[in-house]
This record gives C-alpha cells, structure tokens and sequence, in this order.
C-alpha cells in the first residue's frame, strides 16, 4: 500500500511505502513527515495533507511478473517457502522505487 501526500509548506510531495517498516519520509523542510505502515500511520507537522492512497502491492507484482519472465527465480526454503536472494530484492525494490515516484 502507498500513500502520496504533501506538506503545504514547501510543497514537496512524497510517497510513502507501508512494506518498508519504521522508515519515516521526511519532505524537504522537515516540518512535515509520514511513517505508513500496515497497521498504523503516523503523520508528523501540522502542514501534511494526505494526497491519494494505493491499496496495491507492486511489490509481489512485480515479483510474479519477474519469474514469470524468467528474469528471477524464487529460493525454495525447505518448509515449502520461497523467498528472494539479495540482488532480486534489491531489483524489485528499485524497480518499485520508480513506480513510486510516477505516483506523484
């Protein structure tokens, strides 16, 4: 889930990712902040306001679209998980950093 927001302040707008857990976006002036998270969200300043909100998950879709392709494959854990090695997390995390930044 994301949430694109601005601080009315500098104007800056941001988006902020619930997957990354404890990261608190800070806009460019620092009077205003967001950490969104699946269960909670804490807002920071009195000059945030909350622009749109995505109940999507990039993420996994871009995983699945990945390995469908061929371009990564999943690790089998031996309970019957898969899980990605470092470098495809950090692809997926990239690629998912610039679908953000569209969002805005």
């Amino acid at each position: 889930m994301y949430l694109v927001w601005t601080c009315l302040r500098c104007k800056d707008i941001k988006v902020s990712n619930s997957h990354r857990h404890h990261e608190l976006n800070r806009c460019k002036c620092q009077s205003s902040g967001v950490d969104y998270e699946e269960d909670y969200t804490r807002i920071l300043g009195l000059t945030t306001r909350i622009i749109k909100k995505y109940d999507y998950d990039f993420f996994d879709e871009l995983v699945i679209g990945l390995e469908i392709q061929g371009l990564i494959k999943l690790i089998e854990l031996p309970d019957k998980k898969r899980c990605l090695d470092l470098k495809d997390y950090i692809l997926i995390t990239e690629l998912e950093d610039e679908i953000c930044e569209g969002l805005k």
